[in-house]
């Protein structure tokens, strides 16, 4: 991956995976590659972030702010994630556009 911009989509499929998840994909950004995130079958589970660290809820809303900054894409088939800047899209649009990914990483 390195010397080569990556077209990278960075996938969480359980709460347990969605903080690891846009580390991973923040990670991606800061070494110069496109990377979107995607929160599949649940929605943002703030309680769970909140148990692995005393400023870890903060820290997760501030990071999903910054890889928006950086261009990536925050993209859910859960509506109710719409509230923390998800784009809804179906699975079969999910399916579709991961087509376009050079790199997909699945938690």
């Amino acid at each position: 991956m390195k010397g080569e911009e990556e077209y990278i989509a960075v996938i969480a499929r359980d709460v347990e995976s969605q903080f690891e998840a846009l580390r991973v994909a923040l990670g991606a950004v800061l070494e110069d590659h496109k990377a979107d995130l995607y929160i599949l079958d649940h929605e943002i589970d703030y309680d769970y972030i909140k148990n692995i660290c005393e400023d870890c809820a903060e820290e997760y809303e501030d990071n999903l702010e910054f890889l928006t900054d950086m261009k990536g894409h925050l993209y859910s088939n859960v509506k109710e994630n719409e509230k923390y800047n998800f784009t809804t899209l179906s699975m079969d649009e999910i399916t579709k556009k991961i087509k376009e990914y050079s790199v997909i990483i699945p938690y």
